[in-house]
């Protein structure tokens, strides 16, 4: 006889009766939006635990060749090919979708230079280094902008025309702001 015991559901803290086959391991009741919800947070912490995953298996998936088309996808043939038919040289495939300024390079030069594997891990490099400039320059233009509000407020402007205080500008002669009336 099994200790089956209620537990509360982790998403929305209702009591319910684990699947015997689960038992303990159980967290959510049955309804599929706890489940749905509960898989989507497991699937965010392991992301966060494994940051490069994807992007490693991307440049693995893009590195495989195409495989040769079988003898049934050929249209018109009803026998196999011959045994001595050199196998079909596969393309390489279509440089990585990145985004502005970074989709601006040339990245089939980088292809035909470094190789396929090499011109991705050059671009996913590239738009990590983008991001976290972009970001750091973020936090800067902030402090930056409080900095300059305090210094001069909005909207404030001198009384006194630029060319009454700036030495050869021309100003000098209309201005009378040195109290000498011009003649």
């Amino acid at each position: 006889m099994s200790s089956r015991r209620k537990r509360p559901c982790c998403i929305c803290h209702h009591w319910f009766l684990p699947d015997t086959r689960v038992g303990s391991r159980q967290h959510t009741c049955g309804r599929p939006g706890c489940q749905q919800q509960r898989r989507r947070k497991m699937q965010a912490a392991w992301r966060a635990r494994n940051p490069d995953y994807f992007a490693g298996r991307r440049i693995q998936a893009r590195i495989v060749p195409d495989p040769p088309p079988s003898p049934a996808a050929q249209p018109g043939r009803s026998s196999p090919p011959a045994l001595s038919a050199p196998p079909a040289l596969s393309r390489p495939p279509a440089p990585l979708r990145l985004r502005a300024p970074l989709n601006q390079l040339p990245w089939d030069i980088a292809q035909s230079e470094f190789g396929p594997q090499g011109a991705d891990f050059i671009g996913i490099m590239a738009g990590l280094l983008l991001h976290e400039t972009q970001s750091e320059i973020a936090a800067y233009r902030v402090e930056i902008a409080s900095v300059t509000e305090i210094l001069r407020p909005s909207g404030a402007q001198s009384p006194i025309p630029p060319g009454a205080y700036l030495p050869g500008s021309g100003g000098e002669a209309e201005s009378d702001a040195t109290g000498i009336p011009p003649t």
